[in-house]
């Protein structure tokens, strides 16, 4: 038995696009295999690749379903002693979040490696083969296990807490703003240059559902009307995302009480590429302010990451939120 696979899971996006008939990209409609039958890996590359056409779309069609899914078919490899890692293959509009998703529910040891490309295979100065060969290497490199999922672009390592869709279209699509890449791959080298520090995963329970959590942004002049539709509207959960170092406008606070009493929890992150949320200021809608009404800020997440895991944390039991709520800080 072999004890060196790497399993690739295809999804869809730009990496597995074709042209259409109106001269631009039919996302998701190159099967896994055709995929794989193109990359070019570094002589040497020992590992057996089985590829698994799971899902064929556009990442903007991503829904909660599709990350149950994905998740259940890591936590399975990562319970196979012949699987030594997996690439994810997604398109960029929400990579992020789905490595952010596997992230935090996944507790296995086996590398997670997802990547995409910015240019369909078709076209000229396509990073699509670039990217598959480079996520294999770094799923077949053993200083990847335990990292958690890793996001791998332009030649980049991200840990995927960190990282960022920073460009429409350019090649380097990816960043971690805050932190920088944590590694790179140089032709057939893989490098770490440091690891991400992480929680314990967080509990998942078994044919669990992922509950409705809304996105309210704060700007200059929104309305407080917001925060009430999403909530008559059914989101069990909102994720503010915050002014500055988390703040919202005055108006906004009766709302935001109203909805905590009501039983709907309510989280907060900045809209700021970098910087956490912090109690610097005393006034109306600030963090202070916020805090004191229950609100519970989410320092280093942005609001599409933190919606996820406060999703989480709604499907998981009473005790095992308080437990993971401590987690996700």
């Amino acid at each position: 038995m072999t004890t060196n696979k790497i399993v690739v899971l295809t999804t869809g996006g730009t990496i597995a696009s074709r042209p259409d008939d109106s001269g631009r990209n039919r996302s998701g409609e190159l099967k896994g295999e055709a995929l794989l039958a193109q990359v070019n890996l570094p002589s040497g590359f020992e590992c057996e690749i089985e590829v698994r056409s799971v899902l064929q779309k556009p990442s903007n069609a991503m829904t909660y379903n599709d990350l149950l899914l994905l998740h259940a078919q890591c936590q399975a490899l990562a319970e196979s002693p012949d699987v030594h890692g997996v690439v994810i293959t997604h398109g960029t509009d929400t990579l992020e979040e789905t490595a952010f998703f596997l992230d935090i529910t996944l507790a296995s040891r086996l590398p997670v490696v997802i990547t995409g490309s910015q240019r369909a295979p078709h076209e000229p100065g396509t990073d699509a083969f670039r990217n598959l060969a480079d996520a294999l290497l770094v799923a077949a490199s053993s200083q990847a296990a335990g990292l958690g999922a890793l996001v791998v672009f332009n030649q980049s390592i991200y840990a995927a807490r960190q990282v960022r869709k920073t460009s429409t279209f350019q090649p380097n699509g990816f960043a971690a703003p805050e932190t920088g890449p944590i590694g790179y791959v140089d032709g057939p080298r893989v490098y770490f240059a440091s690891h991400p520090i992480r929680a314990s995963a967080l509990a998942l329970p078994t044919g669990a559902t992922l509950p409705r959590v809304d996105i309210v942004p704060a700007y200059l002049g929104a309305s407080p009307h917001l925060i009430e539709a999403a909530v008559t509207t059914g989101a069990v959960g909102l994720v503010i995302d915050g002014l500055g170092r988390g703040h919202v406008p005055p108006d906004w606070m009766p709302s935001i009480i109203g909805v905590i009493e009501s039983g709907v929890p309510v989280a907060l992150v900045s809209s700021c590429l970098t910087g956490p949320v912090h109690k610097s200021y005393e006034f109306t809608g600030s963090l202070a302010d916020l805090e004191a009404s229950g609100v519970q800020p989410m320092l280093d997440l942005s609001a599409r990451k933190a919606r996820l895991a406060l999703a989480v944390l709604l499907a998981s039991s009473s005790s095992q939120q308080r437990q993971n709520t401590e987690a996700i800080k």
